[in-house]
């Protein structure tokens, strides 16, 4: 096994992302802006685009592609937010479709309104 880690140093006693074998394990991602902790500014796609942006990087960190996701697990504050979370996942993902599952939850950390955690293959070699 081991930790990965992104150019965000993680707020609490985790890793962003872990490796076992050939899986890549991430963290959940929250909307939260890395320079300030708040949830990201410009209403609820900004925050969405936040926390697809910290998964990515933390997939990049891993040496993987967007593509390599497998599996994605979306914590929403409200299932108001479902459809417009969904266009925004939709539009980071394009033509690949993750399996993917979408729960309601309650308050998340710091007032953000979506969370994401993500299980990815890692590419051969």
């Amino acid at each position: 096994m081991r930790a990965v880690f992104n150019k965000n140093a993680p707020r609490g006693h985790y890793s962003p992302g872990m490796v076992c074998g050939k899986t890549l394990y991430i963290s959940g991602q929250t909307s939260a802006d890395p320079a300030t902790g708040l949830p990201a500014e410009g209403g609820f796609e900004a925050e969405m685009r936040m926390a697809l942006g910290k998964l990515e990087s933390v997939l990049t960190a891993a040496g993987c592609a967007k593509e390599s996701v497998v599996m994605c697990r979306i914590y929403l504050t409200s299932m108001d937010l479902w459809d417009r979370a969904n266009a925004v996942y939709s539009e980071f993902f394009g033509q690949h479709r993750p399996a993917r599952i979408v729960l309601p939850v309650g308050p998340l950390s710091k007032g953000c309104l979506v969370e994401l955690e993500a299980v990815a293959e890692l590419a051969e070699g």
